[in-house]
């Protein structure tokens, strides 16, 4: 079975007029917290190493499922960076950035 892709991470999204996508079961969620904390689905990540090695697992898959990245508002640009490059390293190919919808009508 798929686990139902779901987070209670609890992060403030940027707001921006994006294209709404549908995360699939398949998708792998990695959050940074304001901290710089990293967490893949609802669990914390030890260190880049750690993630690095789950990346490598999911690069393998056919076909690759897309890292999401939920980034808090208030996380710097490094906490974003590790993942990125944690990323580039595990040969993922498919990586997107989550944020908040804009609100109906504007």
């Amino acid at each position: 079975t798929i686990p139902v892709v779901t987070t209670s991470i609890p992060v403030t999204l940027p707001k921006e007029r994006v294209e709404v996508r549908e995360s699939k079961p398949e998708n792998v969620i990695i959050s940074v917290d304001p901290a710089g904390g990293i967490y893949v689905y609802d669990a914390k990540v030890a260190n880049v190493e750690v993630l690095v090695d789950r990346l490598k697992k999911v690069a393998v898959i056919k076909p690759q499922p897309e890292v999401q990245i939920r980034g808090d508002l208030a996380s710097t640009y490094e906490g974003v960076g590790k993942i990125l490059y944690a990323c580039q390293r595990a040969g993922i190919v498919k990586v997107a950035f989550i944020t908040e919808p804009p609100p109906l009508g504007g």
